[in-house]
């Protein structure tokens, strides 16, 4: 037996007897909480309003109701505890109650609590956030158990000035080429690789098979048919990929590069293929491609949709200029694990966003760390207050997603991912989303119904009204 082994066993040996019953304890509450949630006859004793959208609730139990559901966790509980002095599942029942009771009636509100929620939600049609916290617990043998909840409650909302808001909005500058840009965008997404007999520029791609060799002559890597390109993702370094240019198909050679350790690795490749990158000219045929009738149709087309986007992009301009002046007309607290949850997002996309640039979410904004968590915390919490306004906005007014607007909207979901519209819905209710999809429609008629009501001045943009007219 080893050393680290032995200390290992007697270290176990010598854990107390009471860490050992916990276990089994804990084991014995994850099967009760693993166990289907079922509904416990109960009352509200009282409510209590407290800041930041938060509510405390008493609940009061039966005495009966508590007290069976109790003796059924300790019985579970008593066939698998090997108490100190006592063989396994001998453990007097009262024994196991005095030293455990604590534990055994937390653990048993927590498994009463979700269903008592769900039905506190349901009567007060409400929508509670976060985990709740069960905040005291008075379990007196003989008379009704008494639960203290603290729980995060959706705000009710008397929602006013949405009627008629108005506000001033930057306008969207339009580039006088941007059809022309799109054209030239769209040209270079249709464009295709086509195989060239002649040598490799820096701008073609190249198909090799290759093997890469240590300095024992070990094979570390190797690849059939692999396609190098500047902005291909093959995974070779880029020694390599500038020896290419130059070669021609039929070529083989060989190339030393630095392996990550620092070694060098002699890479031996064999060209396969040269190909040229082809970007169709802009003319009536590129435009038949791509089913237009000619170059005039396709212009106008790529003309309308770079009109639909400035305007979408004003609107939303000026949806969140009329959000922003609506939240700070209608102050209120919004529940704290709602935002922290809208926090995690924003800083998520910036992460990702980080990790395609390099550079730290605050550089990007050219702020500190503590202005950039500053900012994310004001930002997140103007879209959950705007989330909620909207929401006691749409109840107000009775606005509400009809069979039609549904059906709308999963039509012109399914145009845009080219399937059906049944399987578009089968998707959405395979991932439980199809609710949510159901909300968006919804809150797409709210967002419609402010824009409408909303008294909305274009005003320049300061960019341009900034700019000093040039000079000779």
């Amino acid at each position: 037996m080893t050393e680290e082994k032995q200390k290992l066993e007697e270290n176990s040996a010598e854990q107390p007897a009471e860490k050992a019953e916990a276990s089994v304890l804990e084991e014995a509450t994850r099967r009760v909480r693993e166990q289907q949630e079922v509904a416990v006859s109960h009352t509200i004793v009282s409510e209590q309003e407290l800041p930041q959208s938060r509510r405390m609730i008493v609940v009061e139990i039966a005495a009966d109701e508590w007290t069976t559901r109790l003796d059924e966790l300790f019985k579970d509980f008593q066939q698998n505890v090997a108490l100190e002095g006592f063989r396994k599942g001998k453990a007097p029942l009262k024994l196991l109650q005095r030293r455990f009771m604590r534990e055994a009636q937390e653990s048993l509100a927590e498994k009463l609590v979700p269903a008592i929620l769900k039905q506190y939600a349901e009567a007060k049609q409400t929508t509670l956030y976060g985990t709740p916290r069960v905040l005291e617990i008075d379990g007196e043998p003989g008379r009704p158990a008494r639960l203290q909840i603290e729980v995060e409650v959706k705000p009710e909302l008397n929602p006013t000035g949405y009627e008629a808001v108005s506000v001033e909005v930057e306008d969207v500058p339009v580039p006088p080429d941007l059809v022309e840009r799109e054209l030239e965008a769209l040209r270079f997404r249709n464009a295709f690789f086509e195989q060239v007999d002649r040598p490799a520029d820096a701008n073609d791609g190249v198909v090799v098979d290759y093997k890469a060799v240590n300095a024992k002559g070990q094979t570390v890597d190797e690849g059939t048919d692999v396609f190098v390109h500047a902005e291909s993702n093959a995974p070779l370094p880029d020694e390599v990929r500038a020896a290419v240019v130059g070669k021609k198909a039929g070529d083989e050679f060989e190339v030393e590069a630095a392996a990550p350790d620092g070694s060098k690795v002699k890479y031996v490749l064999n060209v396969k293929a040269v190909k040229q990158l082809r970007v169709p000219e802009l003319d009536d045929e590129f435009a038949k491609d791509l089913g237009y009738e000619n170059l005039e149709k396709l212009r106008q087309a790529t003309a309308e949709m770079c009109l639909k986007r400035i305007e979408a992009e004003k609107m939303d301009r000026a949806f969140d200029a009329i959000v922003k002046q609506l939240a700070d007309a209608n102050d209120f607290e919004v529940p704290p694990s709602l935002q922290a949850q809208v926090e995690r997002d924003l800083m998520h996309r910036d992460l990702r966003f980080m990790y395609a640039t390099g550079r730290l979410p605050w550089q990007l904004r050219g702020q500190t760390r503590e202005e950039y968590r500053l900012a994310v915390e004001r930002d997140a919490n103007l879209r959950v207050k705007g989330y909620l306004l909207l929401d006691a906005i749409g109840t107000k007014e009775n606005i509400e997603a009809t069979p039609e607007d549904i059906d709308a909207a999963l039509q012109a979901r399914a145009a845009a991912e080219g399937r059906k519209p049944l399987a578009v819905r089968a998707a959405l209710e395979k991932a439980r989303q199809w609710e949510s999809f159901v909300e968006e429609v919804r809150f797409d008629k709210i967002r419609e119904y402010i824009l409408s009501k909303a008294k909305i001045t274009w005003v320049a943009p300061k960019a341009a009204e900034d700019a000093q007219p040039a000079t000779s």
